[in-house]
């Protein structure tokens, strides 16, 4: 899961580029995407010889305050962090925190 914040604070946000390379005049260009936080999961490996086995694992960093969370280890585990990880940190994060106000 990536979190993505979108925005306008682009001079071009008013004009696309085209695939040749120009601009459109009177079409709106996307908006510019920040990533704001990101949820990595790594599903495990359990086939093959036993010495590549590695158990699933996740962690989860948010980009405006710097936060990594230690990696969570085993498939109970994740799970559950995948399912609150994101939105305990929103509650806690000082950087949203300035922006929310």
């Amino acid at each position: 899961m990536t979190t993505v914040r979108e925005g306008t604070d682009s001079p071009q946000a008013y004009s696309a580029t085209s695939a040749a390379g120009g601009t459109s005049p009177g079409r709106r260009a996307p908006a510019r995407r920040h990533v704001v936080a990101a949820l990595f999961v790594d599903f495990g490996n359990d086939r093959g010889p036993e010495e590549t086995h590695r158990p699933p694992r996740a962690r989860y960093e948010c980009v405006p305050c710097d936060y990594r969370s230690e990696v969570v280890t085993g498939a109970a585990a994740v799970a559950a962090f995948n399912a609150t990880a994101p939105e305990a940190h929103r509650a806690v994060c000082p950087a949203r925190q300035e922006t929310d106000q």
